[in-house]
């Protein structure tokens, strides 16, 4: 008689194939890994996990998380908001910023403007040793990061913001193919945050291809989300043709109504670029709303130089004048923009028209006064996406579905903060909203978008599919009842319906409860 050391019976598996039909067979796992799959009726195993009526798939892979830019995974390792969810693989070090390598002490700063890095013990320069540091953090699902190229020019120039010379470019160069052979999976960019918006095409071209001889991909936030959208994913393309290296647009959106008509166009050239065999698809948060920093909403010109230049803008009267009258032209609804986290969270909770009125200022004076106030690390969220777009994205045949929150345990609700609701909802809600509801996505696709998707993505050989000899990472719900509870006004709120969650073939959710293992490992791009 064969003997695991857990069997899963009975349940209607969707193995991350392009399969119509879900397979009703026995999973036997062994230590980490998936031993066999089939009719085990016969074998025997200490625990037994009877999955009658319930979809079995391998566990979520969030390709755009900023749980360690954020800080969160140090301050919650057990990442309850997410493996509650059944995500077992999260990789960080998006949108330009990442934890290594460093360059110089400074670097670490690239990650200000969410978090504050005094917070923790930066005991690491290089990748290897910062990934070793993280082995040390016993999380609870995998991690993997990509190299941010904000963090690279912070470890090259500090807080200048200049063009590079070719010797900087040089030293870029020599950071990145050392992290990369050191277990990163890619360089990411923010485009439009100061210290990497100064950077040519040409210069992002030239350091990242790199990755043309070590491997990995290049994950963009792109240079704009509105009214320049379209000139944004032309540089996409450029760069993925120009270097030759897949390219995956992070969180891809419209925001700003006037400029919601430009997604049709904008979907038109990645398709295209597609199709000649150019490398380039994107991930999307299921939500119709951004979480942003309020910062951003500030014109680019006003914002180079960093906080420092900023300020003493906002210093000066023709300057502060300028400023706002350029917000003004932007015509946003401030009733729809919610300040979710501030440094000093007296104005968390309120939308920007809320804050002005109880202030008795315009809206836009409120809005520079709370960002300055708040040494600009303020959060927000804003309804500013349309549904009609966001719905055609998650439906679009190449994208796939990423969280681009962090992870929480209940225990962060005290900080006064609030967070994105996508933190503690965004798989369930997807597969509520998107699965469940008549006229969208088959459950082979949705599964797909969340595991296997990722998977090739990122090049990831043994996870994201249930196969004989891959790692057992794997998730079990109940179809109906998964949803997500977290609200704009009450994010903290774990979904519903994820009953059982493995991880690296050990039982991290029984039975809708997270029961504290925390079997996670470091993933580095093989």
């Amino acid at each position: 008689m064969a003997s695991y050391d857990i069997i899963i019976k009975s349940g209607r598996v969707w193995d991350g194939g392009e399969d119509e039909e879900y397979k009703l067979v026995d999973i036997g796992i062994s230590g980490e890994k998936i031993a066999d799959m089939g009719n085990l009726r016969d074998a025997a195993a200490p625990l037994v996990i009877d999955a009658s009526e319930k979809y079995v798939t391998p566990g979520f892979i969030d390709i755009t998380n900023h749980s360690d830019t954020h800080l969160t995974m140090f301050q919650y390792p057990e990442l309850e908001s997410l493996i509650l969810q059944g995500v077992t693989t999260i990789i960080g070090g998006n949108c330009g910023a990442s934890l290594a390598p460093l360059g110089n002490p400074d670097a670490i700063n690239a990650i200000r403007k969410w978090a504050d890095p005094s917070h923790i013990s930066v005991g690491w320069a290089t990748m290897q040793e910062y990934l070793k540091n993280a082995e040390n953090l016993h999380l609870a699902v995998n991690y993997g990061t990509f190299v941010g190229y904000g963090t690279l020019r912070r470890g090259v120039i500090g807080d200048d913001i200049k063009l590079l010379s070719q010797a900087e470019r040089e030293r870029m160069k020599f950071l990145l193919k050392n992290a990369m052979e050191e277990g990163a999976f890619g360089l990411s960019l923010g485009l439009s945050y100061g210290h990497e918006r100064i950077s040519s095409t040409e210069e992002l071209i030239e350091v990242a291809s790199v990755l043309a001889e070590t491997g990995g991909i290049i994950k963009l936030h792109l240079r704009s989300e509105g009214k320049e959208l379209i000139a944004a994913v032309n540089e996409a393309v450029r760069l993925a043709r120009e270097t030759g290296v897949a390219v995956q647009i992070s969180h891809f959106k419209v925001i700003g109504k006037k400029a919601w008509l430009q997604m049709t166009r904008a979907v038109e050239l990645i398709d295209g670029a597609d199709s000649s065999g150019v490398k380039i698809a994107f991930d999307v948060s299921p939500y119709a709303t951004t979480g942003s920093l309020l910062y951003l909403l500030i014109p680019v010109w006003a914002r180079r130089g960093g906080f420092k230049d900023l300020f003493h803008r906002l210093d000066d009267k023709a300057e502060r004048a300028r400023i706002i009258a350029e917000i003004k032209e932007y015509t946003l609804h401030y009733d729809r923009i919610l300040v979710t986290a501030a440094k000093y969270p007296d104005v968390v909770g309120k939308t920007l028209a809320e804050a002005a009125e109880s202030s008795l200022l315009s809206p836009e004076e409120a809005l520079l006064e709370i960002v300055k106030a708040n040494e600009g690390q303020v959060s927000i969220v804003g309804k500013t996406v349309s549904q009609k777009n966001m719905h055609r994205l998650v439906m679009h045949q190449n994208s796939v579905i990423a969280s681009d929150g962090e992870s929480y345990s209940m225990d962060a609700s005290r900080s006064g903060n609030l967070t994105h609701p996508r933190s503690f909802g965004a798989y369930a809600h997807f597969w509520h909203s998107f699965v469940m509801r008549p006229g969208n996505l088959k459950p082979p696709a949705a599964v797909l978008k969340m595991s296997s998707g990722p998977a090739a993505i990122l090049g990831l050989k043994d996870r994201g599919r249930l196969m004989k000899g891959n790692f057992a990472d794997i998730a079990i719900f109940d179809p109906i009842s998964f949803c997500d509870r977290a609200t704009y006004k009450n994010p903290y709120r774990y979904a519903i319906g994820m009953e059982w969650v493995l991880v690296n073939g050990k039982v991290a959710v029984e039975n809708g409860k997270y029961v504290g293992i925390r079997a996670g490992k470091v993933l580095k791009k093989s």
